[in-house]
């Protein structure tokens, strides 16, 4: 008989199984080791398959019949197929469909595995989040060994296929159920292993070329850190890293006088500081808490995670904590949300219908602190003029001057959003967005108590 390329490679000693079975040394390995060359073996024969099974039916017309008729599909195989279609149509629970509840994934960019369907769904819309609806991974070649299967897969965007996004996958499927239980993926080699920072950054850079106003907040950021933090000579006094002591005992003085609570009450502890600086101090707290009112941009379910750690940085480090996350936040992709969607305990604050006044009233007491309390900082004209002597010298207090600039410029940033989840079409609201965009802080308060409320889904059930 003759013997041809593809009757070598398709005889029983040459199959896939007989391939992994040659490979001995494999087996000594650690574990991310001998299955990456397991699924090296695998990208390897699919190589084979192509290169001189195709070259022989074209050059020996080998019919049909016998070497190029499709074998039925095996489990993993069908399986893989499914997840990779569910996932280019970013249905992360489709594409978790495909495996057992107690599956394990393996990407060598990450360190350990994601054990779990749950693990591996939250990880799958993470990734999802970060790279653009255009992205898709197309499989290029499948070894198929019935439970045990090999893939070979790039990525491509709008259908063209991108640079160094090639890699190799092994899965193993539950024969009973055809479910996967395990898959172990090795793209191309990257010098260290990025993990979550390469992915963060993937995540960002596609958000703002999705979305280019993103780059406002984010240009706005870079800028508030250099100049507020670590330059010298473009604001008074020093940068944070020669840790004046002085400006470190200000913060906690400031601290201690938090929404003037100590020299409200008169407390002994309460230090003395100038009162328009303690104004303009508790005014920035005052508003940075309203941003509580959009924790439902953090709900439950949206890949950028609470909102809640943001406001709660606002309240130490005001824009450092709400620029970032501007440029950062999931996209709203919701028309509606129920109130039942949301986070229990973070709706008694958000949805509370005294947040607003609440706030207002602190902001208007601060205001006034700085006008008229301290008697001994003399008349208005007096105050006026050593605070801005005290503006021109300290850092901080200069800084705190920038943040409320910020703030104005940006408190608008999350209200159509908002509004858009409440059920409400913002274009016919011109009245109350231009309030709360347009008005600082108390626009901001007087939003929180005339916006629509959420929709409950047992209102509109029984209606």
């Amino acid at each position: 008989a003759e013997f041809t390329p593809n009757s070598f490679f398709m005889s029983p000693p040459c199959s896939l199984w007989s391939l992994l079975a040659v490979a001995p040394p494999l087996r000594r390995f650690h574990p991310r080791k001998k299955y990456a060359g397991y699924a090296f073996l695998c990208a390897l024969f699919c190589a084979y398959q192509q290169t001189f099974i195709g070259s022989s039916h074209r050059s020996h017309g080998v019919a049909a019949k016998a070497v190029g008729e499709e074998l039925p599909e095996g489990s993993a195989a069908a399986a893989v197929r499914k997840y990779f279609e569910a996932w280019n149509a970013r249905n992360m629970a489709a594409a978790c469909d495909q495996f057992e509840e107690d599956c394990s994934y393996e990407d060598t960019q990450y360190a350990g595995a994601f054990t779990g369907k749950a693990a591996l769904e939250a990880h799958l819309y993470k990734v999802a989040d970060a790279l653009p609806p255009s992205f898709r991974f197309c499989i290029d070649d499948v070894a198929d060994g019935g439970s045990v299967v090999g893939v070979q897969w790039h990525v491509e965007n709008d259908g063209q296929a991108l640079p160094f996004t090639r890699g190799c996958s092994m899965y193993r499927a539950n024969p009973a159920s055809g479910k996967l239980i395990s898959g172990f993926d090795v793209p191309e080699p990257a010098p260290v292993k990025p993990g979550s920072a390469s992915l963060g950054l993937l995540s960002l850079a596609s958000k703002i070329i999705a979305e280019p106003i993103r780059a406002v907040p984010a240009l706005a950021w870079l800028a508030y850190l250099t100049i507020v933090f670590f330059s010298n000579g473009i604001v008074p006094g020093k940068d944070v890293t020669q840790l004046d002591p002085a400006t470190w005992k200000e913060v906690l003085d400031l601290s201690l006088n938090f929404w003037l609570i100590s020299p409200l009450l008169q407390l002994p502890f309460a230090p003395v500081l100038h009162p328009g600086l303690e104004g303009i101090f508790n005014l920035l707290l005052a508003w940075a808490a309203a941003f509580a009112g959009f924790l439902s941009d953090g709900r439950p379910g949206r890949t950028s995670g609470s909102m809640l750690p943001t406001v709660i940085g606002m309240q130490l480090l005001t824009n450092a904590f709400y620029l970032p996350y501007l440029v950062t936040r999931s996209p709203e992709t919701e028309k509606k949300v129920f109130v039942e969607d949301l986070e229990p305990t973070e709706t008694q604050v958000s949805e509370n219908a005294i947040l607003g006044p609440l706030l207002s009233v602190v902001g208007f007491v601060a205001v006034a602190w700085g006008f008229y309390a301290r008697p001994e900082f003399g008349g208005f004209e007096e105050r006026w003029a050593s605070l801005l002597q005290l503006l021109g010298q300290d850092r901080l207090a200069f800084s705190f001057v920038v943040d409320l600039v910020l703030f104005a410029l940006f408190q608008g940033w999350l209200v159509d959003d908002d509004l858009r989840r409440r059920g409400a079409d913002p274009e016919q609201h011109v009245a109350l967005r231009a309030v709360a965009k347009f008005v600082p802080f108390l626009g901001l308060c007087a939003y929180m108590v005339l916006r629509p409320r959420f929709p409950s889904r047992t209102d509109t059930a029984a209606a």
